[in-house]
């Protein structure tokens, strides 16, 4: 039975067909990759499906007693809550507990006599109440999904409108994450989210034992975890089994066929008109208006085939004025900081004509303040940024910051240009801003229609350097496609920021990879990068060989490297089985919950002695837990 259904689903917004006779079941263990361009109602079918949109015809439900878990681009918290209050929210009845103890807890501090026993009775009876709803385990859980989804611990007690907007769409998804639903509902969970974190997203999907049904315009995302494609086109759905690439090569060939199908049907339809034309008049009239009746009704039905070229798609061509010098760029002994935080220090790399470089790293390591300070706008603390001759540097951010909200695409794309008029129609045209799309105000526009207007200057540009902050931001994939089809014939250079790891391995052949604050060169794309740091992560766990007996005194040899970290004779627990780790584990929740237990006993606080024992017993077992926890989560990612 599906734990989700649309039915025969319509929906007309003014004249504009959303859906029509839309059909789609999702089953438990299925993950269900929901693509499509832009505007063809993606989020609107999961607006349908918690009941936030009332189709026109046909019906969309849930599995009766089914949870489902919604992710929305726009999430909106209690702006009284911090950020651990906010995420406790996922379990109402633990989070009352656990806001009420921290509350209890704070009275204590100020407590004496009788009034601080009422309070310590009342802390025992709501620590009871906690440990039976499985308080202690979920707060672990808790813990570890905030931290995997990239909010760091510095921020958990801060509040929610102090957040940036990135740091709202992780939370998002971080209480959706730890409520487990029986369904998950994510658009473009990936938003704003580093490569880190995408990574442990995808290990948590993948061991998810509900249904997922995902919007993402990812396509290393789809073909990671995707086990069925739904492409949404036209109003209806067609399901694809298999990953992206599965689905790629199928619709292929389904288009190939469709083709060759509507190509036949055309010359059937020629051949025919001109018998109708021929014979209208004269002893065949009779046959000629018979198949003319026949053409008509064909024209007017479903049975008429579409041409598969007729989909609308941005076409780019991506033209350089002039030709770079060879050498592009030199950077010496760059350093930046904010603060305390230094984002680098000496980076140096050298950039020649033609090459591709990505840059990548956590959210914060700096990768947009980099070409921040080698375009000069912002300065460094220390080093060098040498441009090389002969050159014209067109910069993507973003942010589109650069528009201008009172001007009309038009007028944006001609600002500062000596181009003829008809080139910057032409410009805009390929890009889907054409006729009356021309004359919109730059306010009025979509995410992806700003991301195409700024493109759009860039074609007008001709830059032979292109510096390209997060390109891939609001394009939908055949957008992307387009786009990376483009900068594959570009002849000039390439420095480009992205969390697109599929366009990544498409279009960049060099990586400069920011760990604060290192920034190491690395040759090859995505995936080779990926493989190495795994290699190195496998090589590094193989245990050193023993040393072969020999007949005479060794020669003096250096003191030996120090072990590396992920070595599991190195860490407290790694000799344990993960059966054994299993045991100490319960053993110690066991242990630490008696602690607390104690600790909540007004009688402890009578004998300081005792307090101070029960006290640093409670702290070795919360430091065992962590440990032995963190040794379990090792193996398991």
């Amino acid at each position: 039975m599906p734990l989700a259904t649309l039915t025969h689903l319509e929906k007309t917004f003014g004249r504009r067909l959303l859906f029509a006779g839309l059909n789609l079941n999702v089953y438990r263990g299925e993950r269900v990759g929901l693509i499509g361009d832009n505007g063809s109602g993606k989020t609107s079918l999961f607006r349908a499906l918690v009941g936030e949109l009332a189709p026109d015809a046909g019906t969309a439900s849930v599995r009766k007693g089914a949870r489902v878990g919604y992710l929305t681009q726009d999430p909106v918290f209690d702006p009284a809550n911090s950020v651990l209050d906010e995420a406790e929210l996922a379990f109402a009845q633990l989070h009352d507990l656990a806001h009420r103890m921290r509350g209890l807890e704070h009275d204590m501090a100020d407590a004496a006599g009788d009034e601080l026993e009422r309070i310590l009775n009342q802390y025992q009876v709501a620590q009871h109440e906690f440990e039976l709803a499985g308080g202690y385990a979920w707060r672990h859980k808790l813990e570890a999904t905030l931290l995997g989804i990239g909010l760091a611990e510095s921020i958990w007690e801060q509040n929610v409108q102090t957040l940036s907007g990135g740091q709202r769409s992780r939370l998002a998804l971080a209480k959706l994450l730890i409520s487990e639903p029986d369904l998950l509902l994510l658009d473009e969970p990936t938003n704003h989210l580093d490569l880190a974190a995408i990574d442990w997203l995808e290990k948590y999907l993948v061991d998810f034992s509900g249904a997922v049904l995902l919007i993402s315009h990812d396509r290393y995302l789809l073909d990671r975890l995707s086990t069925r494609i739904a492409w949404l086109s036209g109003g209806k759905i067609q399901s694809f089994d298999g990953n992206y690439s599965s689905y790629v090569s199928q619709r292929q060939l389904l288009e190939l066929s469709q083709q060759r199908a509507y190509d036949k049907q055309r010359e059937d339809i020629e051949k025919q008109k001109e018998f109708i034309r021929r014979f209208g008049a004269g002893q065949r009239s009779k046959e000629a208006k018979g198949r003319e009746k026949r053409l008509n009704r064909l024209l007017k039905s479903d049975q008429l085939i579409q041409s598969v070229s007729g989909d609308k798609s941005i076409h780019l061509s991506l033209q350089t004025q002039k030709r770079a010098g060879d050498q592009v760029l030199d950077v010496a002994e760059l350093t930046k900081s904010y603060g305390d935080k230094t984002l680098w220090r000496d980076a140096h790399f050298h950039v020649r004509r033609g090459e591709r470089i990505g840059v990548i790293g956590p959210n914060g390591s700096g990768k947009t303040t980099l070409l921040e300070v080698l375009l000069g706008r912002r300065d460094a603390e220390a080093g060098r940024v040498r441009w090389g001759a002969n050159l014209t540097l067109g910069y993507y951010d973003q942010n589109l910051d650069d528009l201008d909200e009172s001007l009309t695409v038009f007028e944006q794309a001609a600002q500062g240009r000596s181009c003829p008029v008809q080139e910057i129609r032409d410009v805009l045209g390929s890009l889907l801003l054409g006729g009356t799309a021309a004359d919109k105000y730059i306010s009025m526009l979509s995410g992806g229609e700003r991301a195409r207007v700024r493109l759009a200057e860039l074609l007008l540009d001709r830059p032979n350097v292109l510096l390209l902050d997060e390109p891939t931001n609001h394009l939908d994939i055949a957008s992307r496609e387009a786009l990376e089809q483009t900068l594959a014939q570009f002849s000039g250079t390439i420095l480009c920021v992205s969390h697109d790891r599929y366009f990544l391995d498409k279009t960049v052949g060099r990586l400069l990879v920011l760990d604060p604050p290192a920034v190491m060169d690395f040759s090859g794309n995505y995936s080779k990068w990926t493989a190495s740091q795994t290699a190195a992560t496998r090589a590094s766990k193989i245990p050193p060989a023993p040393a072969k007996p020999v007949s005479r005194p060794a020669p003096a040899v250096a003191a030996p490297k120090k072990t590396p970290k992920c070595n599991p004779y190195t860490r407290p627990f790694g000799r344990l089985g993960t059966e054994e780790l299993e045991k100490r584990i319960t053993e110690t929740e066991i242990a630490l919950a008696e602690c607390q237990s104690l600790l909540g006993d007004a009688e402890a606080y009578r004998d300081p002695a005792k307090s101070a024992t029960l006290q640093a017993e409670y702290e070795t077992c919360a430091q065992r837990l962590r440990q032995l926890e963190e040794e379990y989560f090792f193996r398991e990612h």
